[in-house]
């Protein structure tokens, strides 16, 4: 199935609601529940932590003659942005779409709503 296509109804979800949806998602055509399938989550992960570990090296390799007093924390903080980046533009282009499950969305529905105690 092509990426970001619902299920159900074959309307394509945009790329903008994809990332920014990704745990509530729901196709704007048909309105059921969808997710992102755990094969495009880790795919994207996978494909951003090998681009932090590649800048890791490579700054690390460019500050290791480095006297400054910094120069050991920059390949740690451009790893990080390159994971912020490169994680969410492979998801953007590989989010496979599917049908959300009832016993899913209804025990994210319960965590994310607070309990009351009696006693507060």
């Amino acid at each position: 199935m092509a990426a970001r296509v619902c299920p159900d109804c074959l309307h394509v979800v945009t790329v903008g609601r994809v990332l920014a949806y990704s745990n509530d998602l729901a196709c704007p055509n048909c309105a059921k529940p969808i997710e992102i399938s755990l094969l495009s989550r880790y795919l994207s992960v996978f494909a951003g932590l090998i681009a932090a570990v590649a800048v890791w090296w490579a700054a690390s390799k460019h500050y290791a003659n480095d006297s400054w007093a910094l120069a050991w924390v920059l390949p740690i903080v451009f790893s990080y942005f390159a994971l912020s980046i490169v994680a969410p533009i492979v998801l953007a282009l590989t989010a496979d779409l599917q049908l959300r499950s009832i016993e899913t969305s209804s025990v994210q529905r319960e965590v994310a709503a607070p309990s009351h105690h009696a006693t507060h």
